[in-house]
């Protein structure tokens, strides 16, 4: 080893320059992870088998296929459902619908990366809120914290717990079962959730009720027809399935050149009708995939091997300005079919057929990959070729949800390592089509999963180094006189003041090994303070930074730094208390 006499100092003076990246934000996180782990290898501090073995554990093998299944699960339309049974109990009870938010957050959280839970419901959250004309501000921060004390249920809930737990394992301790830290975890979340009830009136930021169209999720017109052959016929629209999405608005039904009444006793599709709807982007893919319904106009026939779809943006210089849309010159030149038709602003309509064209309008276009090239090249047409959407699998539904209980049920029941459950429900979501394998590579978040292979290389370096050691030696003693509660409140409060400041798989991976080694000194069980760790990485609620909820929340949100600071200082105290309490009580 190069430099072995100054090895440990050396050590910690990386990880010193590593936490001050992670403050200044200078580079991305996962780059100061790379950058430092390079660095340990460089000098010689870790060398070629625990570095491989930081590839092999289980705690990013864990946490990619537990991001396939989440993904899985959005795929199919699982979480889009329950957004939508939520804004339909707003309709008869405002506070019923925030209760069941919050529900539905804890149990999602409990079970799929809360990540990914708060990107799925934040349109839904602010869509709540102008409902019932209070601001996005009284609710996303509760949803974001909600989501960070519903993931420290069990073993799963949130990428910081498995982490912990893979380091754990690694330095010899037995594996955690998925619902070991469920007692904990709900003393925590009880306490912490009568402190925001309780106070979220003062602590909150107040504002005016948002009516900004820009918080609503862009909306597509288009027109669907049933075809002959489908279940659909003989069923009234209110009755399908496919318009009980929260996504989905039925704007007209007509048969031939009359307009069918929502009084109508004859409301039931018969072939030929005409259904114009307006829906989200998602919704527009699944219907256009769908073999019930025809969807969209074209004028000439046409059959791509694998047709593909893009987003077109009318200009301002483009002749087709001020004629129907069944005019459209493209449609008559180009194989090509237009889903649907968006107005930034606006709606459009009465039907798809109808609607006159504007500068700055945005079709849904369909056709072959030769054909959407030549399109691009020779017209005015803006195209862009990548759609940030996907259509729903909602047939698939029922496996992706049984294929998630399934990993849950054969760790919690059957002691089965749930890095091989989620290997194997990785494999059923794949082969039953629940999920295609480019979006199940895209849903692996690499920067996350490179920032914690990163990291485990560098608590490799800080353990080879001798600066674990280091550490442990000259903290012991001072912790020797102390109460096992208040180590525990200390280890915790270190932890938790680290992951406001710094990213939370940074101190998990840091913080581990050293209470590890403070426990033989102290005399307590390991186990009692890898749990304080656990939390205090988790339990991140005075800044925006220091939790990835917090992130999208606080851009979604508007909000400033010090609104996180005044609700979120007392929730770190009062969960802090809490969670130390339920460990001391449970664990020693």
């Amino acid at each position: 080893m190069i430099f072995a006499e100054y090895s440990e100092w050396i050590a910690l003076a990386i990880v010193a320059v590593m936490l001050v990246s992670f403050l200044l934000e200078r580079m991305p996180p996962a780059a100061t992870a790379i950058s430092g782990a390079a660095a340990f290898l460089a000098l010689g501090f870790v060398g070629e088998e625990p570095a491989l073995g930081a590839f092999a554990n289980s705690a990013p093998i864990t946490i990619g296929a537990m991001f396939i299944l989440a993904s899985a699960l959005q795929r199919t339309g699982v979480l889009d459902h329950l957004a939508s049974r939520i804004l339909t109990v707003a309709d008869t009870s405002g506070i019923g619908a925030i209760v069941l938010v919050a529900i539905v957050t804890i149990l999602a959280s409990a079970f799929v990366n809360n990540t990914a839970v708060v990107v799925i419901l934040v349109p839904v959250v602010i869509a709540l809120a102008q409902k019932l004309s209070i601001s996005k501000k009284r609710l996303l921060i509760p949803l974001s914290y909600i989501s960070i004390l519903g993931g420290t249920l069990t073993l799963i809930g949130t990428s910081t717990n498995l982490i912990v737990a893979g380091v754990a394992y690694s330095r010899g301790l037995e594996r955690f079962s998925i619902f070991e830290i469920t007692g904990v975890g709900l003393v925590t979340m009880v306490v912490s959730l009568l402190l925001l009830l309780l106070t979220g009136r003062w602590l909150l930021p107040s504002g005016e009720a948002d009516d900004d169209e820009n918080t609503q999720p862009q909306t597509f017109l288009t027109d669907i027809f049933p075809n002959e052959d489908t279940k659909a016929i003989g069923v009234t629209p209110d009755d399908l399935s496919a318009f009980k999405a929260k996504g989905v608005k039925l704007v007209s039904q007509r048969r031939g050149n009359r307009l069918v009444s929502p009084k109508d006793e004859d409301r039931a599709l018969a072939a030929g009708d005409r259904l114009t709807i307006r829906t989200t982007l998602e919704e527009l893919l699944t219907f256009a995939g769908s073999e019930a319904f025809k969807t969209g106009l074209r004028l000439r026939r046409h059959q791509a091997d694998e047709p593909k779809q893009v987003q077109a943006t009318i200009t301002p210089t483009d002749s087709n300005i001020g004629r129907a849309l069944s005019q459209l010159s493209y449609l008559s030149d180009y194989q090509i079919t237009v889903r649907g038709l968006a107005r930034p602003g606006n709606q459009p309509g009465p039907t798809l057929a109808s609607c006159r064209l504007r500068a700055g309008d945005r079709l849904l276009l369909e056709g072959s990959e030769a054909t959407l090239r030549s399109l691009a090249t020779s017209t005015p047409l803006v195209i862009e070729q990548e759609i940030n959407a996907v259509p729903f699998r909602r047939g698939h539904a029922p496996i992706a949800i049984g294929t998630l209980a399934g990993v849950i049920l054969a760790s919690a029941l059957f002691s089965f390592p749930i890095v091989l459950s989620a290997l194997i429900g990785v494999g059923i979501v794949l082969a039953t089509g629940c999920i295609s394998a480019n979006d199940a590579w895209r849903s692996l978040q690499a920067n996350v999963l490179a920032l914690i292979v990163a990291m485990l290389i560098v608590g490799q370096g800080l353990e080879q180094a001798g600066a674990v050691d280091l550490i442990v030696s000259s903290v012991s003693p001072l912790m020797l006189g102390l109460s096992p509660f208040l180590v525990l409140l200390l280890i915790y409060a270190l932890t938790s003041v680290l992951t406001e400041l710094v990213t939370n798989a940074a101190v998990a991976v840091i913080m581990t090994p050293l209470v590890i080694g403070l426990a033989g000194g102290l005399e307590m069980d390991p186990r009692a303070l890898v749990l304080a760790v656990m939390f205090g990485a988790s339990a991140s609620f005075a800044s925006p930074i220091g939790y990835q909820t917090n992130t999208i929340v606080y851009t979604a949100g508007g909000y400033r730094f010090a609104d996180f600071f005044k609700v979120g200082l007392p929730m770190n105290v009062i969960a802090g208390l809490a969670s130390s309490t339920a460990i001391w009580m449970f664990f020693l």
